[in-house]
């Protein structure tokens, strides 16, 4: 219902856009998913330049709305960049290529490239981490517990950006993979069923990844740290790689989708089977790589 509402005209998809923007102000763990996903949406169905226009059109509706309510101007600017920008432009890639395994490529280039930029701009990322959880601890938490927390959180610092940047890539996917799934839902279901399951990173990737584990282990720092945070990002992309191929066997097998509930609920309980189904998805891009490699034999 507020897909074809939002769908069915300009005005109602800045309005839609908008109101999901205010929303998702009041609740920031799900600002990607409920005002991401209206950008996919409209991205996805309307195309690249009308959804540029109405982001406009909201932008400015927004900015109005921050100077009667005397709300920093910033924050609306940053939404946008932060937001709106990322989601767009991965939303218009899935909508040209129609390949999710590309869009997964695209996203984890992208994180890349922020990781490789903040080292570059801030040098020593741990103390700059350090300097913010502080600042944050001091405002949040009673002096005279400061301490203990400081050292509760000393041993992850050193992973905060990683997971920082491996979060942002994840918000910005779940949020066009959410709008891909809206619109079949509307225009054509079961479509997005199929794209999910012929899910496939390239199978360039193993090699890459293998270099940049080995760089981790023989480099020193602050080398071996950027190289790090790149190999958690790849773990990431491999995750979405591996859920997708527990979905599709599923479904091949015939098996019940408790396997499916399973899975999510032991991710949300115990982290390691995120490096688990991460093993996977290397499998299966390994396979997919082997199958496209007989095949070619076969042809010849």
């Amino acid at each position: 219902m507020i897909g074809n509402y939002l769908l069915s005209g300009r005005f109602q998809a800045i309005a839609v856009t908008t109101f999901s923007a205010l929303i998702s102000l009041l609740m920031p763990p799900l600002a990607f998913l409920i005002s991401g996903s209206v950008v996919a949406l409209i991205t996805l169905r309307k195309g690249a330049t009308v959804a540029l226009q109405i982001l406009m059109a909201s932008l400015l509706v927004l900015v109005a709305f921050a100077l009667i309510a005397k709300l920093p101007i910033e924050l609306v600017f940053a939404y946008a960049l932060v937001i709106w920008l990322p989601v767009w432009s991965a939303a218009m890639l899935l909508r040209y290529c129609e390949r999710q395994g590309l869009l997964l490529l695209a996203a984890g280039l992208l994180a890349t490239a922020l990781i490789v930029a903040i080292y570059l701009i801030i040098g020593d990322v741990s103390a700059w981490w350090q300097q913010w959880l502080t600042i944050m601890l001091e405002k949040t938490v009673p002096p005279e517990e400061t301490d203990q927390y400081k050292e509760v959180l000393a041993p992850a610092v050193g992973m905060v950006n990683a997971m920082m940047i491996a979060g942002f890539m994840l918000n910005v996917l779940m949020s066009v993979l959410c709008g891909r799934w809206w619109q079949s839902r509307l225009f054509n279901p079961g479509a997005f069923q199929k794209e999910f399951y012929a899910l496939n990173l390239p199978s360039q990737m193993l090699p890459v990844s293998a270099l940049i584990v080995l760089l981790v282990i023989v480099l020193a720092e602050p080398w071996q740290h950027l190289f790090r945070d790149i190999m958690v990002v790849l773990m990431f992309m491999y995750l979405i790689q591996g859920i997708s191929s527990v979905h599709r066997n599923v479904d091949k097998l015939k098996l019940s989708t408790a396997w499916i509930v399973s899975m999510y609920c032991l991710l949300l309980l115990l982290p390691q089977m995120a490096l688990f189904i991460a093993c996977l998805g290397m499998t299966d891009v390994y396979v997919g790589w082997r199958r496209g490699k007989i095949g070619s034999k076969n042809e010849l």
